[in-house]
Protein backbone atom coordinates (compact mmCIF):
# COMPACT_ATOMS: atom_id res chain seq x y z
CA UNK A 1 0.00 0.00 0.00
CA UNK A 2 1.50 3.32 -0.85
CA UNK A 3 1.78 6.48 1.41
CA UNK A 4 -0.94 8.08 -0.73
CA UNK A 5 -3.77 5.08 -0.10
CA UNK A 6 -2.52 4.98 3.45
CA UNK A 7 -2.87 8.86 4.58
CA UNK A 8 -6.17 9.83 1.77
CA UNK A 9 -8.74 8.14 3.63
CA UNK A 10 -7.97 10.07 7.05
CA UNK A 11 -8.73 13.54 5.04
CA UNK A 12 -11.61 11.77 3.13
CA UNK A 13 -13.30 11.27 6.56
CA UNK A 14 -12.16 15.00 7.58
CA UNK A 15 -13.73 16.41 4.59
CA UNK A 16 -17.02 14.45 5.33
CA UNK A 17 -17.31 16.01 8.51
CA UNK A 18 -16.52 19.28 6.74
CA UNK A 19 -19.36 18.66 3.99
CA UNK A 20 -22.11 17.06 6.72
CA UNK A 21 -21.26 20.05 8.99
CA UNK A 22 -22.14 22.43 5.76
CA UNK A 23 -25.39 20.33 4.71
CA UNK A 24 -26.34 20.79 8.57
CA UNK A 25 -26.54 16.84 9.32
CA UNK A 26 -23.99 17.88 12.44
CA UNK A 27 -25.70 20.99 14.53
CA UNK A 28 -23.16 22.76 16.86
CA UNK A 29 -24.35 21.43 20.13
CA UNK A 30 -23.86 17.97 18.31
CA UNK A 31 -20.40 18.91 17.70
CA UNK A 32 -19.62 20.70 20.16
CA UNK A 33 -20.95 17.26 22.52
CA UNK A 34 -19.24 15.32 20.54
CA UNK A 35 -15.57 17.20 21.02
CA UNK A 36 -16.06 17.12 24.72
CA UNK A 37 -16.92 13.28 24.65
CA UNK A 38 -13.93 12.48 22.72
CA UNK A 39 -12.05 14.62 24.93
CA UNK A 40 -12.77 13.37 28.23
CA UNK A 41 -12.93 9.63 27.77
CA UNK A 42 -12.14 7.51 24.64
CA UNK A 43 -8.86 9.85 23.75
CA UNK A 44 -7.59 9.38 26.69
CA UNK A 45 -8.32 5.84 27.25
CA UNK A 46 -6.67 5.95 23.79
CA UNK A 47 -3.31 7.14 24.78
CA UNK A 48 -3.41 5.24 28.28
CA UNK A 49 -4.04 1.90 26.76
CA UNK A 50 -1.59 2.69 24.25
CA UNK A 51 1.45 3.77 27.01
CA UNK A 52 0.54 0.60 29.09
CA UNK A 53 1.40 -1.89 25.58
CA UNK A 54 4.10 -0.11 24.57
CA UNK A 55 7.75 -0.71 25.69
CA UNK A 56 9.87 0.95 29.13
CA UNK A 57 12.64 1.01 26.36
CA UNK A 58 10.73 3.13 24.47
CA UNK A 59 10.67 6.02 26.66
CA UNK A 60 14.52 7.46 26.62
CA UNK A 61 15.50 10.86 26.80
CA UNK A 62 16.86 11.39 23.42
CA UNK A 63 13.42 10.50 21.71
CA UNK A 64 11.33 12.83 24.30
CA UNK A 65 13.80 15.16 23.18
CA UNK A 66 13.48 14.60 19.55
CA UNK A 67 9.63 16.83 20.09
CA UNK A 68 11.07 18.83 22.53
CA UNK A 69 13.92 20.64 21.02
CA UNK A 70 12.66 21.64 17.84
CA UNK A 71 9.27 22.95 18.72
CA UNK A 72 11.60 25.59 21.09
CA UNK A 73 13.96 26.11 18.25
CA UNK A 74 10.77 27.28 16.05
CA UNK A 75 9.11 29.11 18.33
CA UNK A 76 12.42 31.32 19.31
CA UNK A 77 12.61 31.69 15.34
CA UNK A 78 9.08 32.64 15.06
CA UNK A 79 9.48 34.98 17.18
CA UNK A 80 12.23 37.06 16.19
CA UNK A 81 10.41 36.71 12.45
CA UNK A 82 7.30 38.15 13.53
CA UNK A 83 9.66 41.15 15.21
CA UNK A 84 11.53 41.88 12.33
CA UNK A 85 8.28 42.06 10.38
CA UNK A 86 6.70 44.48 12.48
CA UNK A 87 3.24 42.21 13.42
CA UNK A 88 1.65 43.63 16.28
CA UNK A 89 1.55 42.23 19.51
CA UNK A 90 -1.29 40.52 19.71
CA UNK A 91 -0.79 38.86 16.02
CA UNK A 92 2.47 38.37 17.02
CA UNK A 93 1.85 36.12 20.10
CA UNK A 94 -1.09 33.96 17.59
CA UNK A 95 1.33 33.85 14.96
CA UNK A 96 4.04 32.10 17.02
CA UNK A 97 1.79 29.92 18.76
CA UNK A 98 -0.08 28.66 15.49
CA UNK A 99 3.59 27.89 14.35
CA UNK A 100 4.53 25.26 16.72
CA UNK A 101 0.66 24.37 18.89
CA UNK A 102 -0.15 21.08 16.60
CA UNK A 103 -2.82 18.76 16.77
CA UNK A 104 -1.18 16.06 18.16
CA UNK A 105 -4.15 14.12 19.65
CA UNK A 106 -6.54 14.42 16.96
CA UNK A 107 -4.59 14.31 13.61
CA UNK A 108 -1.31 12.85 14.80
CA UNK A 109 -2.50 9.67 16.30
CA UNK A 110 -4.25 8.99 13.53
CA UNK A 111 -1.89 9.28 11.00
CA UNK A 112 0.45 7.26 13.36
CA UNK A 113 -2.11 4.51 13.68
CA UNK A 114 -2.95 4.23 10.18
CA UNK A 115 0.74 4.43 8.83
CA UNK A 116 2.40 2.83 11.10
CA UNK A 117 -0.35 0.65 13.05
CA UNK A 118 -0.27 -0.56 16.64
CA UNK A 119 3.44 0.55 17.33
CA UNK A 120 2.91 3.77 15.95
CA UNK A 121 0.33 4.83 18.00
CA UNK A 122 2.17 3.25 21.53
CA UNK A 123 5.65 4.98 20.58
CA UNK A 124 3.44 8.31 20.02
CA UNK A 125 1.73 8.37 23.04
CA UNK A 126 4.84 8.34 24.95
CA UNK A 127 5.72 12.09 23.29
CA UNK A 128 1.92 12.70 23.49
CA UNK A 129 1.67 14.26 26.73
CA UNK A 130 4.77 16.04 27.05
CA UNK A 131 4.20 17.72 23.53
CA UNK A 132 0.59 18.85 25.02
CA UNK A 133 2.79 20.03 28.02
CA UNK A 134 5.28 22.26 26.46
CA UNK A 135 2.80 23.55 23.29
CA UNK A 136 0.34 24.97 26.10
CA UNK A 137 3.27 26.21 28.13
CA UNK A 138 4.93 27.80 25.29
CA UNK A 139 1.21 29.10 23.88
CA UNK A 140 0.20 30.48 26.92
CA UNK A 141 3.14 32.19 27.54
CA UNK A 142 3.65 34.01 24.38
CA UNK A 143 0.00 35.08 24.19
CA UNK A 144 0.46 36.35 27.59
CA UNK A 145 3.67 38.03 26.80
CA UNK A 146 2.51 39.65 23.52
CA UNK A 147 -1.00 40.54 24.80
CA UNK A 148 -2.05 44.06 25.99
CA UNK A 149 -4.78 42.51 28.08
CA UNK A 150 -2.86 39.38 30.26
CA UNK A 151 -6.26 37.82 30.85
CA UNK A 152 -6.82 34.24 32.40
CA UNK A 153 -2.93 33.14 31.80
CA UNK A 154 -2.60 31.73 35.42
CA UNK A 155 -5.88 30.28 34.70
CA UNK A 156 -5.10 28.51 31.62
CA UNK A 157 -1.46 27.38 32.53
CA UNK A 158 -3.54 25.75 35.78
CA UNK A 159 -6.17 23.76 33.91
CA UNK A 160 -3.40 22.50 31.40
CA UNK A 161 -2.51 19.91 34.54
CA UNK A 162 -6.03 19.43 34.56
CA UNK A 163 -6.45 17.81 30.99
CA UNK A 164 -7.69 13.93 30.72
CA UNK A 165 -4.88 13.57 28.21
CA UNK A 166 -2.29 14.55 30.40
CA UNK A 167 -3.72 12.83 33.07
CA UNK A 168 -4.10 9.40 31.36
CA UNK A 169 -0.50 10.01 29.67
CA UNK A 170 0.95 10.20 32.87
CA UNK A 171 -0.40 7.15 34.39
CA UNK A 172 0.05 5.39 31.68
CA UNK A 173 3.92 6.27 32.41
CA UNK A 174 3.43 5.13 35.71
CA UNK A 175 1.67 1.86 35.09
CA UNK A 176 4.07 0.98 32.44
CA UNK A 177 7.63 1.23 35.05
CA UNK A 178 5.40 -0.05 38.13
CA UNK A 179 3.67 -2.85 36.39
CA UNK A 180 0.43 -2.24 37.91
CA UNK A 181 -1.72 -5.10 36.93
CA UNK A 182 -5.02 -4.09 34.67
CA UNK A 183 -8.00 -6.83 35.08
CA UNK A 184 -8.23 -8.18 31.36
CA UNK A 185 -12.15 -7.58 30.82
CA UNK A 186 -11.62 -3.90 32.46
CA UNK A 187 -8.27 -3.19 29.84
CA UNK A 188 -10.27 -4.95 26.72
CA UNK A 189 -13.19 -2.51 27.82
CA UNK A 190 -11.13 0.55 27.70
CA UNK A 191 -9.47 -0.32 24.87
CA UNK A 192 -12.84 -0.35 23.18
CA UNK A 193 -13.50 2.67 24.21
CA UNK A 194 -10.80 3.94 23.15
CA UNK A 195 -11.05 3.00 19.46
CA UNK A 196 -14.01 5.20 19.14
CA UNK A 197 -11.78 8.32 19.37
CA UNK A 198 -9.84 8.31 16.36
CA UNK A 199 -12.70 8.20 13.41
CA UNK A 200 -14.90 10.86 16.21
CA UNK A 201 -12.23 13.16 16.13
CA UNK A 202 -11.10 13.09 12.42
CA UNK A 203 -15.06 14.16 11.92
CA UNK A 204 -14.64 16.84 14.52
CA UNK A 205 -12.04 18.45 12.41
CA UNK A 206 -13.63 18.14 9.46
CA UNK A 207 -16.30 19.82 11.36
CA UNK A 208 -14.61 22.83 12.82
CA UNK A 209 -12.87 24.11 9.40
CA UNK A 210 -13.80 27.60 8.99
CA UNK A 211 -13.54 29.08 5.08
CA UNK A 212 -14.54 32.29 6.12
CA UNK A 213 -11.98 33.37 8.59
CA UNK A 214 -9.07 32.31 6.21
CA UNK A 215 -9.82 35.26 3.63
CA UNK A 216 -8.97 37.59 6.68
CA UNK A 217 -5.55 36.34 7.21
CA UNK A 218 -4.67 34.13 4.00
CA UNK A 219 -0.52 35.53 3.36
CA UNK A 220 0.18 35.27 7.13
CA UNK A 221 -1.38 31.31 7.30
CA UNK A 222 0.25 30.53 4.35
CA UNK A 223 3.00 31.81 6.32
CA UNK A 224 2.51 29.45 9.42
CA UNK A 225 1.45 26.36 7.54
CA UNK A 226 5.50 26.78 6.15
CA UNK A 227 6.67 26.85 9.31
CA UNK A 228 4.59 24.18 11.15
CA UNK A 229 4.42 21.64 8.58
CA UNK A 230 7.73 22.17 6.83
CA UNK A 231 10.52 23.97 8.93
CA UNK A 232 9.60 22.00 12.28
CA UNK A 233 9.34 18.43 11.42
CA UNK A 234 12.36 19.25 8.68
CA UNK A 235 14.33 20.38 12.59
CA UNK A 236 12.69 16.74 14.04
CA UNK A 237 14.65 15.43 10.53
CA UNK A 238 17.73 16.78 11.70
CA UNK A 239 17.70 15.87 14.93
CA UNK A 240 16.90 12.29 14.71
CA UNK A 241 19.31 12.15 12.03
CA UNK A 242 22.13 13.78 14.49
CA UNK A 243 21.22 10.85 16.81
CA UNK A 244 21.05 8.11 13.87
CA UNK A 245 17.67 7.31 15.05
CA UNK A 246 16.24 4.46 12.59
CA UNK A 247 13.46 5.43 10.12
CA UNK A 248 10.51 3.98 11.62
CA UNK A 249 11.88 5.16 15.09
CA UNK A 250 11.63 8.61 14.14
CA UNK A 251 8.87 8.91 11.80
CA UNK A 252 6.95 9.26 15.25
CA UNK A 253 8.32 12.14 16.55
CA UNK A 254 7.97 14.02 12.89
CA UNK A 255 4.52 13.29 12.45
CA UNK A 256 3.35 14.73 15.74
CA UNK A 257 5.37 17.84 14.62
CA UNK A 258 4.09 17.83 10.91
CA UNK A 259 0.64 17.92 12.36
CA UNK A 260 -1.81 20.40 11.46
CA UNK A 261 -2.04 23.71 13.65
CA UNK A 262 -4.50 22.71 16.98
CA UNK A 263 -7.89 24.36 17.31
CA UNK A 264 -6.82 25.06 20.76
CA UNK A 265 -4.48 27.74 19.37
CA UNK A 266 -7.75 29.67 18.65
CA UNK A 267 -8.94 29.04 22.08
CA UNK A 268 -6.26 30.43 23.55
CA UNK A 269 -5.96 32.99 21.49
CA UNK A 270 -9.76 34.12 22.95
CA UNK A 271 -8.87 33.16 26.32
CA UNK A 272 -5.29 34.50 27.48
CA UNK A 273 -5.38 37.34 24.09
CA UNK A 274 -4.20 37.22 20.61
CA UNK A 275 -5.36 37.28 17.21
CA UNK A 276 -8.53 34.55 17.09
CA UNK A 277 -9.10 35.22 13.22
CA UNK A 278 -5.35 34.24 12.33
CA UNK A 279 -5.49 31.35 14.67
CA UNK A 280 -8.81 30.28 13.25
CA UNK A 281 -7.02 31.19 9.39
CA UNK A 282 -3.98 28.77 9.57
CA UNK A 283 -5.79 25.74 11.57
CA UNK A 284 -7.71 26.00 8.35
CA UNK A 285 -4.57 26.46 5.64
CA UNK A 286 -2.47 23.92 7.76
CA UNK A 287 -4.69 21.59 7.79
CA UNK A 288 -6.39 21.87 4.17
CA UNK A 289 -2.56 21.21 3.16
CA UNK A 290 -1.46 18.52 5.52
CA UNK A 291 -2.32 15.67 3.89
CA UNK A 292 0.14 16.59 1.31
CA UNK A 293 3.21 17.59 3.54
CA UNK A 294 2.13 13.95 5.71
CA UNK A 295 2.85 12.29 2.39
CA UNK A 296 6.26 13.64 2.04
CA UNK A 297 7.29 13.04 5.17
CA UNK A 298 6.74 9.45 5.49
CA UNK A 299 7.34 8.95 1.55
CA UNK A 300 11.00 10.24 2.69
CA UNK A 301 11.23 8.40 5.85
CA UNK A 302 9.32 4.74 4.62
Amino acid sequence: MTVIETIAPIFIIIIFGFIIRKREFLKDDFVAGMNRFVFLLPLPLLIFTGIVRSNIEDVSLAYILSVIIPTIAVTVLSFLFGVIVGLKRGRLGSFVQTTFHGNVTYVGLAVLFYVLGDEGLKRGSILIGFLILLNNALSIGILSLTSHTHKNAAKALLSIFKTPVIIATFAGIINLYCKIPIPSIIFKSMTILGNVALPMALLIIGASISIDTLKKSFWLSVVVSGIKLVVLPGLAFMYCKVYCMAPKEALPSIILLATPTALTSFILAKEVGGDPELASGAVTLSTLVSPFTFALWTSTLL
